[in-house]
Order: structure tokens, then C-alpha cells, then sequence
């Protein structure tokens, strides 16, 4: 097993999208691309719904509940409040074959 870590996020955002909104998530992408031990992040929409996610992948899970710990608060001062998420070990062999993009930080 790999020691890099999958977190798979899913919320519920209420509120028009806005530019301004669009605007403060490419800050926020451009924030947490800078985050340590995160490799990538995919965003995630389910379209004409409020339901959004992402799944990121971590080179370690002490990085990942360090940056967990840090953005589950800045979620709640967004007044996202509902949030699940799960943390998961990467079975890497398999995800190689696969295609995976299983990098290094860059």
C-alpha cells in the first residue's frame, strides 16, 4: 500500500454562482494548489444541484489532516454545514495499471 491518501469530499453550497463566487473559487484553487502534500484536488459538480465535491489526493495522511483540519473550518465560515468525507489508502499497484495519476507534488 501506498502511504499517499485519497479524501473525497461532498457538500451541499446553497446560493447563486455568481462571478464573484466563481472568482473567489479560482482563489481558493490557486490558495490550495500552494497547500503541502497535496498532489491534486478535481473538482466536483453535480449539475442543477447545490451538490459540489472533491477528491484529493495527499502524499500523506499527516498532510492530509493538517490541510482537513484547516478547511473543514474555512467550509463552515463559507456556512457550508453539510459535509461528509472519507478518507481512503490508495491501492497503488492496481491504480498504475489502471492510468492513475499517482504523481509527486510538484
Amino acid at each position: 500500500m501506498s502511504t499517499k491518501k485519497i479524501w473525497d469530499l461532498h457538500m451541499r453550497v446553497t446560493g447563486p454562482m455568481t462571478e464573484e463566487a466563481a472568482a473567489g473559487m479560482k482563489q481558493l484553487a490557486e490558495s490550495i494548489a500552494q497547500q503541502p502534500g497535496v498532489i491534486w484536488k478535481i473538482w466536483t459538480h453535480e449539475s442543477g444541484t447545490d451538490r459540489f465535491g472533491s477528491t484529493y489526493l495527499f502524499s500523506d495522511l499527516e498532510a492530509l489532516e493538517t490541510y482537513k483540519e484547516m478547511h473543514m473550518k474555512r467550509l463552515e465560515a463559507f456556512g457550508v454545514t453539510e459535509i461528509t468525507d472519507y478518507i481512503f489508502d490508495i491501492m497503488e499497484d492496481l491504480s498504475v495499471i489502471n492510468k492513475a495519476p499517482i504523481g509527486t507534488p510538484t
